[in-house]
């Protein structure tokens, strides 16, 4: 029964793991433009998808703590890695809810990431960025046994809010290097050579 849960709590944390990295990458490959309409279709599948793997990931989660706990009631609620991981998938879920009413009506839009007022671009950047953060690192919490009782919540959430940082400096730097302006095309190159030669 233990062994099935877990699988099943896996489960959609992996199938979750691999659509944010997908998407991420659609995301920074359209530098900031309005998407086309199959790119939003596959963002909305995208989005249904995950937000299913989210609800099944809390479920078994209570359930993995329920089981864990009648196996143990002295000692398993003060593993302090379990209540770490706890508020990571929290800021998950609440930065889930900010995705889905704030940045997605907002990358899906007809003007795109750069069509939008500055500081809605760096919200959606900063959604993106908490949101892959805490995925990758709830993840790892999720397999990092050699931590369960041997490290403390402040420890955890230290190098959570480390990485926190990191992602938002890169997602950030991400966000500059899409405002800058695309260089020119080499057939727009030779083009302009022959415009000034005949100047």
């Amino acid at each position: 029964m233990k062994t099935l849960l877990v699988y099943a709590h896996l489960l959609p944390a992996c199938v979750s793991l691999g659509i944010l990295l997908i998407q991420d990458s659609a995301l920074a490959k359209s530098r900031g433009k309005a998407l086309s309409a199959s790119a939003i279709k596959d963002l909305t599948k995208s989005a249904e998808v995950m937000f299913v793997a989210l609800v099944v990931l809390w479920i078994t989660g209570l359930a993995l703590v329920l089981l864990g706990y009648l196996e143990n009631p002295q000692q398993y609620l003060m593993n302090e890695k379990l209540w770490a991981k706890f508020t990571v998938v929290s800021v998950l879920t609440l930065n889930g809810i900010a995705l889905h009413y704030f940045s997605f009506p907002r990358v899906t839009s007809r003007r795109g990431l750069l069509g939008l007022p500055t500081i809605e671009q760096m919200l959606v950047t900063l959604t993106g960025a908490i949101s892959s953060t805490s995925w990758l690192f709830a993840c790892y919490l999720g397999i990092a046994r050699p931590w369960n009782y041997t490290v403390n919540y402040s420890y955890v959430m230290f190098i959570y809010a480390g990485l926190l940082i990191a992602a938002i400096i890169v997602a950030g730097e991400v966000l500059r290097m899409m405002r800058a302006p695309e260089p020119p095309l080499l057939t727009e190159k030779v083009q302009l050579r022959t415009v000034r030669k005949m100047e």
